[in-house]
């Protein structure tokens, strides 16, 4: 058949869903992730002071074990507030270190490759290509944050005897909230390092200066100022308050008292922020372009 008389029809076949549409990246983006041997030992590594939280559990319902220890049975083992408040700083400052590796890689490649242009010409909007990304983080960070809080949690919960379950419910919501927050907040910063910054090893730096210099500008302000205001640039620091706000504990955990601490909404409100201007430096990046040669 002459090719001019052949006939081109648009595809027609089955498309994957609007509103999971941004799944497709998020899938090949985890199947090029776990090609990395590095980033499955890290993963792996994120994931080991869950099991030695486990074991703290196990021992502290466990009166056969204690005895066996050279102090015996003791009240040191307790598993209250206080404990799942330390759990989620050790998971949540893990979640930052695999956020330095994974996040510097995920677009930059798309925008150094010029690969945009070819996402967004497909039924594919600027919107679903920046959720599928962050999906990948919000998918991987969660699986060393909250995940295994809520594991030990029901760890404790089987473990435990009398109503403990029942009077310690209410500590699932801080655990899901603070993850919330602190997983869109490393996701946004990272992502929007990733759209500016093309080496990963620069980007990674990014990160780490976007967390230490605020805090140390923010602690020169104060000391000039006489004031705690400051502190509002310390993004590990405002976490901590809302943590410990959230499980109700004291501020003596983080080493300070009422009158020199910052309110909590006034941290809710810096936090998101952050993330609100890492979206706005996101979207100024994510433009396609195209190139018009004469």
């Amino acid at each position: 058949m002459a090719v001019y008389k052949r006939r081109y029809t648009p595809y027609t076949g089955s498309l994957t869903p609007e509103r999971s549409r941004f799944f497709v990246l998020t899938r090949f983006a985890f199947v090029d992730l776990f090609k990395s041997r590095f980033f499955v030992l890290l993963l792996i590594l994120s994931l080991v002071p869950s099991l030695f939280f486990a074991g703290y559990i196990f021992i502290a319902n466990n009166k056969a074990v204690q005895l066996l220890l050279p102090t015996g049975p003791a009240d040191m083992f307790s598993v209250e507030a206080r404990f799942f408040t330390f759990i989620m700083i050790v998971q949540t400052q893990a979640a930052f270190l695999l956020n330095c590796w994974v996040g510097p890689i995920l677009i930059a490649g798309d925008l150094t490759n010029g690969a945009l242009p070819l996402f967004l010409s497909r039924p594919f909007s600027r919107a679903d290509y920046v959720l599928g990304k962050l999906a990948v983080m919000g998918l991987l960070l969660s699986g060393v944050t909250w995940v295994p809080s809520l594991l030990l949690f029901s760890l404790q919960a089987g473990l435990a005897r009398g109503h403990w379950l029942w009077s310690h419910m209410w500590m699932v919501v801080p655990i899901l909230l603070c993850s919330a927050i602190w997983i869109l907040m490393l996701s946004l910063i990272s992502l929007a390092v990733s759209a500016w910054v093309k080496l990963r090893i620069v980007a990674t730096g990014v990160i780490f200066i976007s967390f230490f210099i605020p805090a140390g500008l923010g602690e020169m302000f104060n000391a000039i100022m006489g004031t705690i205001w400051g502190r509002l640039l310390n993004f590990s620091y405002l976490f901590q308050i809302i943590l410990a706000r959230g499980f109700r504990e004291p501020s003596s955990l983080l080493g300070t008292t009422g009158w020199n601490e910052i309110p909590v909404p006034a941290a809710w409100g810096a936090l998101l922020f952050v993330c609100l201007l890492s979206l706005v430096i996101l979207n100024a990046r994510l433009r396609a372009r195209e190139t018009v040669r004469g």
